[in-house]
């Protein structure tokens, strides 16, 4: 396997690849609401009512119909920024008002702001240094400004090739960031520091295909010593339960309660990563305007939400254990 620098990546055929979906709208088939789970839009537009202006910056925003999308909508106070490597941006985009595109490399280019929405849809499957633009790109957010964007973790190895899946969930999480392992993706609210033990040594452009069909790039880090080693920190205390009231989720001392009338689904999914020894099912509730939570089996009183779910709906509550890697299995939906 031979690691290359940014330079090199960046004339990668992978990297310039036609082929790529950069086509994507705001919503639709095809489109940030579909792949995101939630619309662009929805994020912005209470911000808007409340202080009359409103940031979506958009990273890796191939064409960038989705922002030429959002500017076709004419809201007063929506200010709205593309970058793309590429930069072969649509001519409705160009055209659109209070829409910058920027053609540049998320590892140089830096903002003069922050902004109140910043989403990368499947852009950092095809950056090298990975870790090092989410640090850099943490720091953007406003203070209640929502973050989000793709990230495969199985593209992620230290250099001895073993997959890093496992502890960067655990850093993440510890960084304050929620992973979704259905949708593969990262988010948090508000800005971030993220400091991990890992120092960048090359990419692979040959690494073929990733979850989402396309050729992709695998990012490879050397551990970096950090002294004595504390003692483990208790793992928070998580928990799910299901009552007539609704669904509760409690992560370390704060419980969510999430009313029925605003659960549009709950789905089982079984996220498996061979080589990191990964094998773990979720369960996500998905909101009527969008967003979701999500929960792992970890949680206490996972399997008795399950059932209760089921039982709700009137199935038989489904075998965890014959979950098929990446199947969505529909527990509940709103009658």
């Amino acid at each position: 396997m031979r690691l290359i620098d940014d330079t090199e990546l960046h004339r990668s055929s992978v990297v310039a690849n036609n082929a790529m979906n950069r086509e994507r709208g705001l919503d639709g088939v095809n489109s940030y609401a579909r792949d995101l789970g939630f619309h662009p839009l929805d994020r912005l537009r209470p911000r808007l009512a409340e202080h009359g202006a409103a940031s979506w910056l958009d990273l890796c925003c191939g064409q960038g119909r989705a922002l030429a999308q959002a500017a076709a909508q004419q809201l007063d106070g929506l200010t709205l920024t593309g970058v793309d490597l590429v930069g072969h941006f649509d001519p409705a985009a160009t055209a659109a008002p209070d829409l910058t595109l920027v053609t540049a490399s998320l590892g140089e280019w830096q903002p003069d702001r922050a902004f109140d929405l910043i989403t990368c849809v499947h852009g950092l499957h095809y950056v090298g240094d990975k870790l090092g633009t989410l640090a850099r790109v943490l720091t953007w957010p406003a203070p209640d400004g929502f973050f989000a964007a793709h990230l495969d973790l199985g593209s992620i190895r230290l250099l001895d090739g073993t997959p890093a899946v496992q502890p960067l969930r655990r850093l993440l999480r510890a960084a304050g960031l929620a992973y979704d392992g259905r949708r593969r993706l990262l988010t948090c609210t508000g800005p971030r520091e993220l400091d991990l033990p890992f120092a960048y040594a090359g990419a692979d452009d040959q690494a073929g295909p990733n979850y989402t069909g396309q050729p992709a790039v695998d990012s490879y880090y050397r551990p970096l010593r950090t002294g004595t080693r504390p003692e483990p920190a208790p793992p928070p205390r998580r928990a799910v339960t299901v009552d007539d009231a609704g669904v509760h989720i409690t992560h370390d001392a704060s419980t969510f309660d999430i009313e029925w009338d605003i659960v549009q689904y709950v789905t089982l999914s079984r996220l498996v990563v061979d080589v990191a020894d990964v094998d773990c099912v979720e369960l996500t509730v998905d909101f009527v305007f969008g967003d979701h939570a999500t929960v792992q089996e970890d949680a206490e009183g996972f399997a008795e939400a399950v059932a209760e779910f089921a039982r709700r709906w009137g199935r038989p509550a489904p075998d965890l254990s014959a979950l098929a890697p990446d199947e969505d299995v529909e527990i509940w939906r709103c009658p």
